[in-house]
Parts: C-alpha cells; sequence; structure tokens
C-alpha cells in the first residue's frame, strides 16, 4: 500500500474531534489549491515570478495543515528563491514539480475522500 503524502492529525488535533471541520477544512483546501494551481500555471507561463513567489508563500500555509511536508518544503524553497531573486531556471523547475506534486496531492485527496469530487 502506497504510503499517504499527506496526514489529517493536525486538522484532527485542531477540530477536536469535529469531523464536519474536517472535512470543510479538506474541501477549502482543495478549491484553494486547485485555484493556486491555475494561478501558478498561469503565472509561470509569463514568468510572473513575483506571483509565484506569493503563491507559494500561500501554499506553505496549506501544506502545513496537512502535513504535507515535501510540497509545503518545496512552496518555501520557491518563496525563498522568488524573494531572494535566485537562479529563475530553478524556480522554474521548482514551480512545475509544485504544480504536478499539488495535482497529485489533489488527486490523492479525492480518491480517499468522495465527498470532495461534489465540486
Amino acid at each position: 500500500m502506497k504510503q499517504k503524502t499527506y496526514s489529517l492529525d493536525k486538522l484532527n488535533e485542531i477540530s477536536q474531534g469535529d469531523e464536519s471541520f474536517v472535512k470543510d477544512m479538506l474541501v477549502t483546501f482543495v478549491e484553494n489549491v486547485s485555484e493556486d494551481v491555475s494561478k501558478l500555471e498561469s503565472s509561470k507561463a509569463v514568468e510572473g515570478w513575483r506571483t509565484v513567489g506569493e503563491l507559494a508563500h500561500k501554499m506553505v500555509t496549506r501544506f502545513a495543515y496537512l502535513d504535507a511536508q515535501n510540497m509545503q518544503q518545496l512552496a518555501a524553497d520557491i518563496e525563498k528563491s522568488v524573494l531572494n531573486e535566485n537562479d529563475l531556471t530553478a524556480i522554474d523547475e521548482k514551480t512545475e514539480k509544485l504544480i504536478s506534486g499539488s495535482s497529485a496531492l489533489l488527486n490523492e485527496l479525492k480518491n480517499d475522500f468522495d465527498f470532495l469530487n461534489t465540486n
């Protein structure tokens, strides 16, 4: 069985057992990250690195709620690189990884939770 790229432990802790809160947070996560991925794709296409950095900053926190550490670290790396105006080729490659990794995480969540497929 494949290991999950996320964990609900932090959400369960915050919610104190309120399943509807966890469900709402997952729905919000999927909506927000789907929108972020779309914006990342269009910003990357026009080399709008400042916008990429701002989106990556938002995504760091979003990934933290699901303890998606690899994605969280990648988003933080992109944000830092944009702020420091480091190697644009690396930012471009990392942004592509963030887009594909985010999409994979969204698909994983939708496979795991049927209620996420209603939107």
